[in-house]
């Protein structure tokens, strides 16, 4: 294993410190069209080693792209100087015990295996289908197919240590429609997976179309009491937008409203929030975190009920409990925080088309414009701009 050798350096280096090597390999590719036509493919090839060293309650980090002995000798010869010159913290430690994971990384090296010149094809034929699902379709703006493979390994002197594969998928897509009066209008999907084949581009262009055609036309409305339906992408960003009030960082930094409500209702009976890092095919499915903590299923809301916050191995410590596997990072250049794997809302019954006909009307929300402008933890909100349409039996039926 890589880091073994790596871990000699180290050690032999940075004698009477805890340390932690966490090393990050990836291979991305892209291809992108438009109106049907293949624009460009793009390639690249990424990997880096990051060091933690831990003395007295301090905490040093540092990362190198370059895996030469002499190289991550120097890294971590600079990291036992700068180390004992920051401030300590009670929170700063290292996960201490090697615990078997629930989860396993999805690879699908079928998904690897098929030619570029096939998922060029792939993404082509999906541009076209959606061109030709509805006469108001007029084209697309650009379809971007990303495909990424890579390898995390992680070890500490703790004996935790860990290696394993992962692949991911995406598509985002954007199209443009003209209706018969002349109004035109431009939205946008995306899809992801942990598999090629789970992508689903026939229901994803379904959708795509529906929520185009939909919002065209915009007309005057008037108040009144009906039932209100999100789109499951609108709902994933406001749901994106309030997960930080969950964050174990932001419970001990108490900079979230929901800090001392443990087991008090905050929500409606019927909300059951969960995050789950075991998730079958989630896209945030992994045997353990970025600081060797199994990933884990959790409930944060439970039938309205307040259970409980994610936590990295620094959030727990300081809320004295233990970590829930939520430490993550963006890449090797960051060191770990804690932060959401999948975090979905339990369904209840009903798929998006049975919800549309259980009313004569319905309000529906297509996208939410400026979330990005909230301060949840500092429980600073403001009214954001929507695109939604009201949708009545008579409207509806043609585009499902």
């Amino acid at each position: 294993m890589e880091l073994r050798k790596l871990e000699e350096i180290v050690r032999e280096t940075a004698k009477g410190f805890e340390y932690e090597l966490f090393l990050l390999r990836r291979k991305n590719l892209k291809i992108s069209t438009e109106n049907g036509n293949f624009e460009k493919i793009t390639t690249a090839e990424d990997y880096g080693l990051s060091v933690r060293l831990l003395k007295d309650n301090r905490m040093g980090f540092s990362y190198t792209t370059d895996l030469s002995p002499e190289a991550v000798k120097k890294l971590v010869s600079d990291l036992v100087e700068i180390t004992p010159l920051l401030p300590p913290d009670g929170g700063n430690k290292f996960f201490d015990r090697k615990v078997e994971p629930k989860a396993t990384s999805p690879y699908d090296g079928e998904g690897l295996s098929v030619p570029v010149e096939g998922k060029i094809e792939m993404v082509v034929s999906f541009e076209r289908s959606v061109i030709n699902s509805h006469p108001y379709v007029v084209g697309t703006r650009e379809t971007t197919f990303s495909e990424v493979e890579y390898t995390v390994s992680l070890l500490n002197s703790f004996g935790v240590e860990y290696s394993y594969r992962g692949t991911a998928y995406s598509l985002i897509s954007s199209a443009l429609a003209e209706s018969p009066k002349g109004d035109r209008n431009i939205t946008w999907g995306y899809r992801a997976a942990r598999y090629l084949k789970d992508l689903n581009l026939e229901e994803f262009k379904e959708e795509l179309v529906q929520k185009l055609v939909d919002t065209l036309d915009p007309q005057p409305f008037e108040s009144r009491t009906i039932p209100v339906l999100f789109h499951r992408e609108a709902f994933a960003a406001l749901l994106e937008t309030f997960a930080e009030i969950f964050s174990g960082e932001n419970l001990v930094k108490n900079k979230t409203p929901l800090a001392g409500k443990l087991g008090e209702v905050i929500a409606s009976e019927v909300v059951s929030l969960i995050d789950d890092g075991t998730l079958e095919r989630g896209f945030a499915t992994h045997p353990y975190d970025d600081e060797g903590v199994p990933q884990s299923s959790k409930p944060l809301v439970e039938n309205g009920v307040l259970k409980g916050f994610y936590h990295s191995v620094w959030s727990a410590a300081k809320a004295g409990v233990e970590p829930t596997g939520n430490g993550f990072r963006s890449s090797f250049t960051s060191p770990p925080s804690a932060g959401i794997s999948n975090l979905y809302l339990k369904p209840l019954s009903g798929n998006f088309k049975e919800l549309l006909q259980s009313a004569e009307e319905v309000f529906v929300v297509y996208d939410l414009m400026g979330l990005h402008t909230a301060l949840i933890s500092l429980s600073r909100f403001r009214k954001f701009p929507a695109i939604v349409t009201p949708l009545t039996a008579a409207t509806r039926l043609p585009f499902l």
